[in-house]
């Protein structure tokens, strides 16, 4: 198997995985990647991070002490 159709059967593979998945586990496999990816962020390299790509006030408003609601779904759960 040369390189391509490695990269191609993983890939095949990756959405069958996926279709598998119902929402909350979708989700939840997303929630685990994205903070893996962000584990070796400092406080300011995630700030600019929110602040580029979101700005100012959604940063603050992300910052501890804040309830924040999100919805997966017909039910509003609170964010983990």
């Amino acid at each position: 198997m040369n390189d391509s159709d490695l990269h191609a059967l993983k890939e095949n593979y990756a959405d069958l995985i996926v279709d598998g998945m119902d929402m909350k586990t979708l989700v939840s496999f997303a929630i685990d990647s994205i903070m893996g990816n962000l584990e070796d962020y400092d406080e300011q390299e995630l700030e600019e991070e929110i602040t580029d790509l979101y700005g100012e006030e959604t940063f603050q408003d992300l910052l501890p002490g804040d309830t924040v609601q999100v919805s997966y779904g017909s039910t509003p759960q609170e964010a983990s």
